[in-house]
């Protein structure tokens, strides 16, 4: 019975070799392969394999400390995240609020307020590129409306406008996350608490701020680490919509490093501003998670 069980566990941890084999080389080698390329000088264009590629050191991190450009798209990255997930928790918690009560068609409005989440970005960043352009609705439908007749508005064309416009596509897409996680937290507070205070005297704000908001803060956390890091590699939208353009007013760290490598083929560059970015995320995700654990 022993050496049998003793078998059953060994046939389990065989099975599992083959799927962890494959999870660790599909993350180790291309790691490692990109760290070997950050201290290394390869371009395709240069005629040798990216293994005959000269040695240069630190190099590639220490131009990459001296870039510009490289230093403005992690600035803007850095306020498309700040803008956009601080105005998504706003704006999903106001939803979570209201939505706590029961009214008719509540379901149905559920569905459709979850919708934008189910769509990929390709298709956001697309849809979005036709409302802003000068023949899309705001220009036809809205501002015709208001003012009489259609301006002949480029949005997407001005640096300011487009950085809101790209925000604005986040917002779409992104706000029924944080409703989804906030909405789950405040449904499951216990009525009880809830009975309690009010028998107590409090009013509805008193419930919301020093009931139903600290005891769901974890989830707010969550909600708002897990949406900063996906809104900080934020590459699809923002190439589709603009491509980083005008000029390079709404390029984000993604999308330069796309260039880096894809258009100029300076794949060892690309390599080291990815370690880099690759560290502060992680630093500041450390630094969330730590908080998150007080």
């Amino acid at each position: 019975m022993s050496d049998g069980g003793k078998g059953s566990r060994s046939i389990k941890l065989l099975s599992v070799i083959p799927i962890n084999l494959l999870l660790y080389s599909v993350l180790i080698i291309p790691f490692a392969l990109m760290i070997y390329l950050s201290f290394v000088s390869y371009n395709p264009a240069a005629g040798y394999n990216w293994w005959q590629a000269p040695f240069i050191g630190l190099n590639n991190f220490y131009n990459a400390l001296k870039d510009q450009r490289f230093l403005e798209a992690m600035g803007r990255t850095a306020l498309f995240v700040t803008l956009a997930v601080g105005l998504e928790f706003f704006l999903g918690l106001v939803l979570s609020i209201l939505m706590l009560g029961e009214f008719k068609g509540k379901k149905i409005f559920t569905s459709i307020l979850l919708y934008p989440l189910m769509l990929p970005w390709v298709v956001v960043g697309s849809t979005f590129y036709l409302i802003y352009q000068n023949y899309g609705p705001i220009n036809q439908i809205f501002l015709k409306a208001v003012t009489g007749s259609a301006p002949n508005t480029a949005w997407l064309a001005n640096s300011t406008s487009a950085f809101l416009a790209i925000i604005t596509a986040d917002l779409w897409q992104w706000t029924p996350f944080m409703f989804l996680i906030l909405y789950s937290g405040l449904s499951t507070v216990p009525k009880r608490l809830i009975e309690a205070a009010e028998v107590l005297g409090a009013s509805s704000r008193q419930i919301f701020w020093r009931i139903r908001l600290p005891l769901i803060k974890p989830l707010v956390y969550i909600a708002i680490i897990l949406r900063g890091l996906e809104a900080f590699k934020i590459f699809d939208t923002v190439y589709i919509m603009t491509g980083g353009g005008p000029g390079t007013t709404t390029e984000t760290i993604s999308v330069y490093i796309y260039k880096l490598a894809i258009v100029y083929h300076d794949i060892s560059y690309a390599a080291a501003v990815s370690l880099i970015v690759l560290l502060i995320v992680g630093m500041v995700s450390w630094y969330a998670i730590k908080v998150l654990m007080k």
